[in-house]
């Protein structure tokens, strides 16, 4: 299925942004919720575990208190003289009364979370520092309470809240500490003492522990009933709380948190929820940010596909607009250079073939015979032998040489050796003809005699030279002076340099630059102005370097070529820069 690419980096980029978001806001939302139960859970515990120890601190005095009428010789008669249960409803006089009443009231100064101190005596009286609202006598029905402090056998015990009703309006849900109250040398029962403690008794110690509205901290007794709870919480699912307690061994009680975790999440969930707002924003603007970002990218290569649609059908002079200097302005910068050079490769073949066409219509034209112009040209050597004209001999076997290589050879490349023996068998033609105006010499090693090059391309260059340099004009012979002639050759690195050589009369510098805009123009429709009369119609001047040049091209690119130096005092010297080649 297609797929545009804008719409795919649209889908990458909205991936690439919303996945990792939500991993890592996820991630983060556990991570802070677990960090915030752990730190709340190891704070719990520390708060617990110290509420414990003040605990335990409050409760050692308060026992304290309920050990102190064993100290005090005079409540401890008072005591003993109600201390027979049979004698019940038993008198207590002012001054027992008074002492007991003196001491208790000693016992209870400045003690705000204590309700009140009792005495209970075994034949039922009552003794407390609360003169007005305590009853004097108390029955079994109002002392349900002291079968778990006698199972105690003077130990401390810490009593669950239960009804008071000693008290001359029942109290409820009091708690206590209560003692069984022993002679020390006989160990008989004398009474009971007992504590009851306010409300604000255990609270003063848990007042300043605000463990949340939702939370809540207990104490229980060993039996796990409820003392006291703080913060007003009721019971609730186990499962929706972080609980941490300790234990006290000496007063049996446990101190419990229990902090609610919808509580500690709240925290989180405003965090995440303002997170999230601030997300959703950037969120937005990512989008909003991808969505260009692909409109940028996809619209040069949507342009960029339009021309290649275009070139595709032939139109090679469409161009892409560059819009950007990045990868993908290079690349149409690319494409541009690419369209231009497939452009002028086509119209370099178009032009070549339409070359080697006429090439071959004037061949078809101009054919002759190859074995009758061979033998033709044996018999008039022959004649001249004949009548002893050495010169017209020498001059009839050059020129069979020239038409041989001419006609004969078919290859594009021929041996350095070969074409320059075809330049020595033109040389011998011209200065028989021109005599000692032109003087010539070969300097090419014979180390390059198997190099390979292009046909005719020497040839051209010694023409060249007898044509201008001699200043003929027409080649007729008419010209003054004398010209020497050198073809000489060497190596630069890997290329082979031909050099055609001459020390005849030159070029201005205007004509020589012409003549290399001529050579290297691109722009086939520019003609020379030379024209000189000549066989049939008029024949233009000055093809021969340009062709040489263009052959080269053709061959082997640029930098190869040929090049002109007129920078000597006299005469112009014609490079060929080639490859090396051999022939395999």
């Amino acid at each position: 299925m297609y797929i545009p690419l804008r719409r795919k980096l649209i889908i990458i980029f909205c991936l690439l942004i919303t996945i990792p978001f939500l991993v890592i806001g996820t991630i983060t939302y556990i991570k802070y919720t677990a960090g915030v139960e752990r730190n709340t859970a190891e704070l719990s515990y520390q708060i617990v575990n110290q509420i414990n120890i003040n605990l335990e601190r409050y409760v050692k005095e308060l026992d304290r208190l309920t050990l102190m009428p064993l100290y005090d010789e005079e409540v401890m008669s008072i005591l003993k003289s109600h201390s027979h249960a049979d004698q019940r409803a038993a008198y207590v006089t002012t001054d027992e009364t008074n002492k007991m009443n003196l001491f208790i009231s000693s016992l209870a100064f400045d003690k705000a979370e204590i309700e009140s101190i009792l005495i209970f005596t075994n034949d039922g009286g009552i003794f407390s520092n609360l003169d007005q609202s305590v009853r004097k006598k108390w029955d079994w029905s109002m002392a349900q309470w002291m079968k778990a402090v006698k199972e105690k056998d003077g130990g401390l015990t810490i009593l669950p809240p239960h009804d008071a009703s000693y008290y001359a309006q029942t109290k409820p849900q009091i708690v206590s500490l209560s003692r069984v109250i022993r002679e020390p040398y006989t160990n008989k029962m004398l009474g009971l003492v007992k504590l009851d403690l306010t409300p604000e008794g255990f609270g003063a110690m848990l007042s300043s522990v605000h463990m949340g509205s939702s939370s809540e901290l207990r104490i229980t007794d060993s039996k796990d009933e409820v003392l006291y709870v703080a913060s007003g919480g009721t019971s609730r699912a186990q499962g929706s709380f972080i609980r941490a307690s300790a234990h006290s061994k000496y007063t049996g009680l446990k101190v419990t948190a229990l902090i609610s975790r919808g509580e500690l999440r709240e925290e989180a969930h405003e965090l995440t929820s303002y997170t999230l707002m601030v997300s959703l924003i950037a969120l937005m603007t990512a989008y909003a940010a991808a969505l260009v970002l692909s409109n940028r990218l996809t619209r040069p290569i949507a342009h960029l596909q339009s021309k290649m649609r275009q070139v595709q059908q032939g139109q090679l002079q469409e161009r892409a607009i560059v819009a950007s200097h990045d990868e993908i302005g290079q690349l149409t910068e690319g494409f541009n250079m690419m369209v231009g050079e497939i452009d002028r490769l086509v119209k370099e073949v178009y032009e070549t073939r339409l070359k080697e066409k006429e090439a071959e219509l004037s061949a078809l034209q101009n054919q002759i015979q190859p074995h009758f112009l061979y033998n033709t040209l044996e018999m008039v050597n022959m004649l001249a032998l004949q009548g002893n004209s050495l010169k017209m001999s020498r001059i009839v076997s050059s020129l069979a040489k020239l038409l041989r290589y001419t006609a004969e050879r078919q290859e594009r490349l021929v041996y350095i050796q070969d074409e320059v023996r075809f330049v020595e068998a033109y040389l011998e033609i011209q200065e028989l003809r021109l005599g000692d105006r032109l003087q010539s010499a070969i300097h090419i090693d014979a180390s390059y005699d198997y190099c390979l090059v292009p046909k005719l391309i020497l040839q051209p260059l010694i023409e060249n030279v007898i044509e201008h340099a001699l200043g003929t004009g027409t080649g007729t012979g008419t010209g003054t002076g004398t010209v020497r002639l050198t073809l000489s050759a060497h190596v630069d690195g890997d290329d082979l340099i031909l050099s055609v050589k001459d020390d005849g009369i030159g070029m201005t510098g205007e004509r020589k630059s012409w003549l290399e805009e001529w050579l290297y123009a691109r722009d086939h429709s520019l003609a020379l102005n030379e024209e000189e009369p000549g066989g049939f119609g008029r024949i233009k001047k000055g093809l021969a370097l340009r062709n040489v040049h263009q052959r080269i091209q053709l061959h082997y690119n640029a930098p190869y070529g040929l090049y002109i130096d007129d920078t000597a005092e006299r005469g112009v010297t014609v490079y060929l820069r080639l490859p090396i080649h051999w022939r395999d």
